[in-house]
């Protein structure tokens, strides 16, 4: 009886046995490029780190460091694991000196083909020259943080060096302090990974 029982019940373990193998072999790919915004150029040497995530429900949160790969001349990376090699949670960060960090890309289990675009580094140097008579001038932008800054004709020539987010347009106005709207109201292109410089007469 035992034996008939047995028999019975191998099809059953041996389906078990397949699906805990397959499982136990399935694949995870990650691979993708790395570019510059703006320009699509590939970006070599940037570094790719991969992070399990430790976070729990109503728990504490946390990551924990897995791996970290190089791209290539080509801005290209490739690694596999075993799903069984890696947590439930994993994603990837990118960085490359002059550039700027970006994290949670999130990865699943089979093939991940990705495109990362990092933001190149940029600063802005905003020059002031007091040669119009305005003794007083607000100036703000997109390029900074919400709060603009002031200038005073007293001051002479000043220089302000703002790092922002390069290979895009940004937006600068100005205005006599004091005065309402309508400012002065221009837009400049920042060139990353260089320096952009605007001159204000006032």
């Amino acid at each position: 009886m035992k034996h008939k029982i047995f028999l019975l019940l191998l099809p059953m373990l041996a389906a078990a046995w397949l699906v805990s193998c397959h499982k136990a072999a399935q694949k995870t790919i990650i691979q993708g490029h790395i570019t510059e915004y703006g320009t699509n150029a590939p970006i070599q040497g940037a570094r790719i780190y991969l992070w399990c995530s430790n976070g729990e429900i109503f728990g504490p949160t946390g990551s924990s460091f897995i791996d970290s790969l190089v791209t290539d001349a080509t801005g290209f990376f490739y690694t596999e694991y075993l799903d069984r090699e890696l947590c439930g949670g994993v994603y990837l960060s990118a960085y490359k000196e002059g550039f700027f960090y970006i994290s949670d890309i999130d990865i699943h289990s089979g093939v991940n083909d990705l495109e990362v675009v990092l933001d190149p580094e940029a600063w802005l140097k905003v020059v002031t020259i007091p040669d119009i008579g305005i003794y007083h001038l607000s100036i703000g932008g997109d390029f900074m943080g919400a709060s603009g800054f002031d200038v005073y004709s007293s001051d002479g020539l000043q220089e302000h060096l703002f790092q922002t987010r390069g290979n895009r347009i940004k937006q600068i106005f100005w205005r006599e302090w004091g005065m309402g709207d309508p400012a002065i109201l221009d837009s400049i292109y920042v060139v990353g990974l260089d320096t952009t410089i605007y001159t204000i007469h006032f």
